[in-house]
C-alpha cells in the first residue's frame, strides 16, 4: 500500500499534470452527479496498492443493490392514533366559555 495520504495525493496531482499536459481534458461534474452511465453495467473499482487476489469481485452484488433502488416506492405514510387536543367553546360574543377536550 502506499506510504501516507501525502505521498498520495502528491501522486495524482502529478498524474492528473501529466494528462492535462498531454492535451487531456477533465470534465466537472455537479455534486451527485457521476460520470458512469447508468444504463450500463458498473465498472470494477481501481484500487492503489491492493493485492488482487484478496478482493472479491461484488460487481453482481452492486447490480442487485442499484435494481432494488429503482424499483424502491416509498411506504405509505402512517397515520397513528391522534392524541386529544383542547377545544375552547366560545359563547355568542365571542367569549371563551370553557375549555374541553377532543379526540379526532
Amino acid at each position: 500500500m502506499v506510504g501516507n495520504k501525502k505521498i498520495l495525493r502528491q501522486d495524482i496531482l502529478r498524474k492528473t499534470e501529466e494528462y492535462i499536459a498531454r492535451g487531456g481534458q477533465i470534465k466537472k461534474l455537479r455534486s451527485g452527479e457521476s460520470a458512469e452511465r447508468a444504463d450500463g453495467p458498473r465498472r470494477k473499482a481501481e484500487f492503489v496498492g491492493t493485492d488482487s487476489s484478496q478482493q472479491s469481485d461484488l460487481t453482481e452484488v452492486i447490480l442487485e443493490i442499484d435494481k432494488r433502488k429503482t424499483n424502491f416506492k416509498k411506504p405509505p405514510p402512517v397515520f397513528g392514533k391522534s392524541a386529544p387536543r383542547k377545544k375552547i367553546i366560545y359563547d355568542d360574543f365571542g367569549e371563551p366559555l370553557r375549555e374541553i377536550w377532543v379526540e379526532k
